[in-house]
């Protein structure tokens, strides 16, 4: 098996493993390394992958989320497989945002579609210490109040978490901040807080920090949620093609859960 780390400063390809029927304890341990260390692999060669086979490769990372079924489908078919989607990191307008993600391709257009990816862990590193002063001890507020847009019909979402989060499992240090969600920095009047956002974005979006991937068929990626964000930065028009993804999430706390308990507390 070799791991290949991408040049971005995170992400690795895993080739010369059995993606289909690999299971080996040495091989498993090799890959938990890895994915604490690059934060996101991509592995090549799994043409026709059952469902099951994905939620048994991701479950090696973490626990499974499963509200019903371990897998779900994002269909271009459908607003939120079709729309473009801002960098961002899943859910974390709630208290508990998913572990880790992972998607598969059931079927490609004949065009290039792609997932852009980028680190919070290598924007923090790049960041100038005059910026990370200012940031140490504070909270940003992710907030989410569109979903009618994407055709769901839930409560709006705010949550503060840490501008500067470090990894419950490596400990290593990350920029908590996403264009999709962080609105406000704690401590900060709204103009304030506004200017420093996008002196962090400009960093953190940077296009040389950025991994496009360009989704090729049998190809399984698997990220961290929390030490990266994703970013579908083209209309995945149905004109072009079908893109129908499967996806397995990993967690503690579903999101249909503390979308719930939201609703209830609003309802209060």
């Amino acid at each position: 098996m070799l791991i290949t780390p991408l040049t971005q400063g995170f992400g690795a390809k895993i080739s010369g493993f059995d993606v289909l029927r690999g299971r080996e304890v040495e091989d498993v341990a090799r890959l938990r390394q890895a994915f604490a260390a690059h934060n996101l692999l991509v592995f090549q060669g799994g043409a026709d992958m059952p469902a099951e086979r994905q939620v048994e490769i991701v479950g090696w990372f973490g626990p499974v989320l499963g509200e019903g079924t371990p897998w779900t489908v994002l269909d271009n078919a459908e607003p939120a497989g079709r729309n473009v989607l801002p960098f961002h990191s899943d859910i974390t307008f709630v208290e508990f945002p998913l572990a880790g993600i992972s998607l598969y391709p059931q079927e490609l257009p004949e065009v290039d579609t792609s997932t852009t990816y980028v680190s919070n862990a290598v924007a923090w590193d790049a960041l100038p210490e005059v910026l990370r002063r200012r940031l140490r001890g504070r909270r940003v507020r992710h907030y989410y109040d569109s979903s009618h847009d994407m055709g769901f019909d839930w409560p709006v979402f705010e949550y503060w978490h840490p501008a500067c989060m470090a990894h419950a499992q490596t400990g290593r240090e990350m920029l908590f901040v996403t264009e999709h969600h962080a609105d406000r920095i704690e401590g900060m009047d709204e103009a304030e807080g506004a200017a420093l956002l996008q002196e962090l974005f400009a960093v953190l979006y940077a296009p040389e920090r950025r991994y496009e991937h360009v989704w090729r068929a049998g190809e399984l990626v698997v990220w961290d949620n929390l030490a990266v964000q994703h970013a579908r930065t083209q209309v995945a028009e149905v004109s072009a093609g079908r893109r129908v993804m499967r996806r397995v999430q990993l967690g503690t706390k579903g999101f249909l859960v503390q979308a719930e308990a939201v609703r209830q507390k609003a309802r209060a």
